[in-house]
C-alpha cells in the first residue's frame, strides 16, 4: 500500500507525470478538497483493470457502502472523480484498488 499525494493544477498547466499504481494506494482524507479530485488511470497494460474508489458511508443499520468498480480497459485512459464522500471516516483515508497494476499508472490533481 501506497500514500499519494495530488499534484496542484493551475491555469499555466500541469507537466503530465504519471506514477506506477500499487494494488492498494490511499490519499490522506485532509487532501481532498470540497470539489474532489481528479484521479486520471492510464492503462498501458495488456489486460483491463478495475479500479475501485473506498466508499466513506454506511447503510442506516451501518453496514458499509458498496464499491461499485470503474473498468479501465487495456490500452485506455480514464478520469475518476474523487470526492469527500470517499473518505473512510474511521481511518480519514481515501483507499483505491487495481485488480491489475502491470503498465498501469495514475495522475492524480486537484484544482
Amino acid at each position: 500500500m501506497a500514500a499519494i499525494t495530488p499534484s496542484t493544477i493551475t491555469v499555466a498547466g500541469l507537466l503530465a507525470a504519471p506514477a506506477a499504481v500499487s494494488a492498494s494506494d490511499t490519499i490522506s482524507g485532509d487532501l481532498v478538497p470540497v470539489g474532489g479530485l481528479i484521479y486520471r488511470v492510464i492503462n498501458g497494460g495488456g489486460s483491463p483493470d478495475t479500479v475501485a474508489v473506498s466508499d466513506g458511508g454506511t447503510t442506516p443499520a451501518g453496514n458499509v457502502g458498496t464499491v461499485a468498480g470503474v473498468t479501465v480497459t487495456n490500452a485506455t485512459t480514464k478520469t475518476i472523480l474523487i470526492t469527500q464522500n470517499n473518505i473512510n471516516r474511521t481511518t480519514n483515508l481515501v483507499t483505491i484498488t487495481h485488480t491489475f497494476i502491470t503498465s498501469v499508472t495514475y495522475e492524480l490533481g486537484r484544482v
